[in-house]
């Protein structure tokens, strides 16, 4: 028995329903990518000496961030230090660049360093202590992420 194009799509379409059942239809299956844009920084001040600096002057890196410094032996130095140092002393400068306008962690309290994880939120662009701090935010429920920011917002207006 030969079996035509119709008869082999009407013996497979229960399997189509049953696997259309297992794997409801996506919206999207493309990622969605937040794009940050960085804040204009109308002064900046080199984080070893404290003198203005432009973005003229030597730079020293911050992962891939520029920080800008007064002279070659500043932006040595400024390299030459510690993660955990060059993340609090370069935070001025990069925090901007990386769109992040706040200087707390709503989750921690922390002061942010230049370590921090930028997270999109109904249009703002907030800034969390850690990669981890951002990711346990992105996997609260809503109403949960809007208690959170609520009384973070509180806790800087008190």
């Amino acid at each position: 028995m030969r079996l035509t194009a119709t008869t082999a799509l009407l013996a497979s379409a229960p399997l189509l329903l049953v696997l259309t059942a297992c794997n409801p239809a996506v919206k999207s299956t493309t990622p969605a990518i937040d794009v940050v844009m960085p804040i204009l920084q109308t002064e900046m001040v080199c984080p070893i000496c404290g003198e203005p600096v432009t973005e003229l002057d030597e730079a020293a890196y911050f992962e891939s961030y520029p920080v800008y410094c007064k002279g070659r032996d500043n932006a040595r130095q400024f390299a030459s230090l510690e993660l955990k140092q060059r993340a609090r002393l370069g935070a001025d400068q990069v925090l901007p660049q990386k769109g992040i306008a706040n200087r707390t962690c709503p989750l921690t309290g922390e002061t942010l360093d230049a370590r921090a994880a930028a997270v999109t939120y109904e249009g703002t662009v907030i800034g969390f202590a850690s990669a981890a701090d951002a990711n346990q935010f992105r996997s609260l429920k809503a109403e949960r992420k809007a208690k959170v920011i609520a009384q973070w917002k509180a806790e800087q207006a008190g």
